[in-house]
């Protein structure tokens, strides 16, 4: 792996470590996170699934220098892994079927104060 991405991926943990302790102090349980799907699956790698009340929250989180851009940066494609990955998530934990589902982004900037986006995004349905 390149310095570069190696780089990139440590800001990145660093960015979700962040988001992490904002969730929870404001009064978000944390289910999981760097949820990975099985290699090959066509699922992708959720940052962080949090909870709070009866809201279940798929969260990416993007440390960006310009936050404006952060939810332009998840492509159709990414989108469309993150919501079969949460759909597979939710299909492990039935006692999560009546919740209500939102896809966050959550964007950490040059001030290292993490910003939540709720509801940024909605998966298209077939």
């Amino acid at each position: 792996m390149s310095k570069r991405r190696v780089r990139a991926e440590r800001c990145g943990r660093f960015a979700e470590t962040l988001c992490v302790a904002r969730l929870r102090l404001t009064g978000w349980s944390i289910l999981a996170r760097c949820l990975k799907s099985p290699r090959g699956s066509g699922l992708g790698e959720i940052d962080i699934v949090a909870r709070r009340g009866s809201t279940v929250a798929f969260i990416e989180v993007k440390a960006r220098l310009d936050e404006s851009a952060a939810v332009d940066a998840l492509t159709t494609l990414q989108r469309g892994r993150i919501a079969r990955a949460a759909d597979a998530f939710l299909q492990r934990h039935p006692e999560l079927s009546g919740a209500n589902v939102r896809f966050d982004v959550m964007v950490v900037g040059q001030r290292l104060v993490p910003r939540l986006i709720a509801d940024a995004w909605r998966p298209q349905l077939p």
